[in-house]
């Protein structure tokens, strides 16, 4: 069980960035209102309960997080690196709760803990795990931090190098992540007739890719452009699937009536609100010229 505490130099900066006040936010964003209604609870928490130090955490004044396989634009570098989307947005959400950088200690654990109805190993986890109904009655959700869409990836010499359309697909063998909404959205756009394969990790579904067993792959756009301009050089994003009324929001996870819940989704709604989810966006997200294929 690996346990990863930050470095303190990096995490000064994401502490910065957490105190910006930006007046406009990202297209990119979870918007205002009934934003939190997808967790199934409340949008915030009790100043009372939520005072810092306050909180009933597994480890008395720490914050445990529960993440999978470090890689871009999620994580760059470690967990505790303060860079990359979730690693920065923990750090922030930590501030708010009122826990120092060095208070934040991380493990490693699989998709399948993180959304089991098990018992957690951790506070809370980031691991770009999207908010259902069916995942609601297992564990709860903070406040959405990011609404995304699911990207197509193919090899640039590959025969589907310049698709530019669904019908342009068609007899295609899809891939796609079983984590997000990925099989659901390939179905509305392919037809539940069409050779679609789910893998349990994006980086599973590219290695295919690449070795031609599948001709396309379907993830988080975000997660394939960085896929494509790190990790797999020789692919490229050429899309986006339409949503067909599907939103999908990624949440923090944590045990289904935690008593944590409401404050963490505070913290998110604040972070919103100040214009810090934005900036981080902006920071770490990439894929706002991303075309959609219709």
């Amino acid at each position: 069980m690996r346990r990863l505490r930050p470095r303190p130099a990096v995490l000064a900066a994401v502490t910065a960035v957490s105190a910006l006040a930006l007046a406009a936010c990202s297209s990119g964003g979870t918007g205002s209102g009934d934003a939190a209604d997808p967790t199934g609870g409340p949008s915030s928490g009790d100043a009372a309960q939520c005072e810092p130090g306050a909180l009933p955490t597994l480890t008395d004044g720490v914050l445990t997080v529960g993440a999978g396989e470090a890689y871009s634009p999620w994580y760059v570098g470690e967990h505790d690196s303060g860079e990359g989307f979730e690693s920065a947005l923990i750090y922030a959400v930590a501030d708010r709760l009122g826990y120092a950088p060095e208070d934040v200690v991380w493990e490693t654990v699989t998709f399948e803990q993180i959304i089991s109805p098990a018992v957690k190993p951790f506070d809370v986890a980031a691991y770009q795990t999207s908010i259902t109904d069916e995942r609601k009655q297992a564990v709860d959700f903070s406040s959405p931090y990011l609404t995304t869409r699911q990207g197509v990836i193919v090899m640039e010499d590959g025969p589907y190098a310049g698709a530019t359309t669904l019908a342009e697909l068609d007899g295609a063998r899809i891939g796609v992540t079983a984590a997000q909404t990925s099989l659901t959205l390939a179905e509305a756009a392919w037809g539940e007739d069409a050779d679609i394969s789910p893998y349990n990790a994006a980086g599973d579904g590219m290695q295919a890719l690449q070795s031609g067993t599948i001709d396309a792959m379907v993830m988080d756009v975000d997660q394939g452009v960085a896929a494509s301009t790190e990790y797999f050089p020789d692919s490229v994003v050429i899309g986006t699937l339409p949503d067909e009324g599907v939103v999908e929001q990624y949440g923090l996870v944590l045990d289904l009536g935690s008593e944590l819940t409401d404050c963490v989704s505070q913290a998110v709604d604040d972070l919103e609100a100040d214009g810090t989810l934005a900036e981080l966006r902006t920071t770490w997200l990439k894929s706002d010229d991303i075309p959609v294929l219709d």
